[in-house]
């Protein structure tokens, strides 16, 4: 499977972030592509209204790209990890807020498994990756995506903890970092191996059935 990682960087002009990103979905090749968390706004609390009404918009078009993609969208005071193919096939808003957004934001739900194409998905947004119940949860799934816009002081956090839920879960995990913080993404297998990067994006190829080789191999009681 071959997945594109995007380290979107985020203007202020909202707009051209939407031409940006749909110009690089219409231009992949790639089976599914994976951008930052609030990446065609960022936590803009200062214009909070406009955030939430381009969302509509975002979505709207977004829904029109024959492509498969996901990221994270601001709407109706929540922040929504959207997952798109040919059109919204799924969307849940963050459950774990962190600092300023707990002044803004609704709580959303849980994260949750979800099925595209017979894999079994999770996704984590941002904070939600420190939450060890969500890595039980997650045990022995396809993938876990985490799109985030993680603290460049704590880089070295987010980097661990996605090394970390792969090894715990067995599960390939795939995460990308806003540029506007620090530009950083992964794809880690359940055996810790894959790529990580700095640059603008980088397109990986996934193998999906060595994670079960690597179950039978290293049996901690995940089929």
């Amino acid at each position: 499977m071959q997945i594109e990682l995007i380290n979107f960087y985020t203007s202020k002009n909202y707009e051209k972030n939407l031409e940006n990103l749909i110009e690089i979905i219409n231009n992949s090749t790639s089976s599914l592509l994976l951008f930052p968390e609030v990446a065609l706004t960022g936590f803009d609390y200062e214009n909070w209204q406009k955030a939430n009404e381009f969302g509509k918009t975002a979505i709207n078009a977004l829904s029109k790209l024959n492509k498969t993609f996901a990221l994270t969208i601001i709407v109706e005071n929540k922040n929504y990890f959207c997952f798109f193919d040919n059109g919204l096939v799924y969307k849940r808003a963050k459950y774990n807020l962190f600092g300023y957004e707990k002044k803004h934001f609704e709580i959303g739900e849980k994260p949750e498994i979800f099925e595209w194409k017979n894999l079994k998905i999770g996704s984590l947004i941002c904070f939600e990756l420190r939450f060890i119940e969500y890595w039980e949860k997650f045990k022995g799934i396809d993938l876990i995506l985490t799109p985030a816009r993680w603290g460049k002081e704590r880089i070295e956090h987010f980097k661990t903890l996605n090394k970390a839920i792969a090894l715990s879960t067995q599960t390939q995990v795939i995460a990308v970092n806003s540029a506007n913080e620090k530009a950083y993404g992964c794809s880690f297998d359940g055996w810790s191996e894959g790529v990580e990067f700095d640059n603008e994006k980088i397109i990986t190829f996934v193998d999906l059935d060595k994670n079960k080789k690597i179950r039978k191999k290293l049996d901690i009681g995940i089929k």
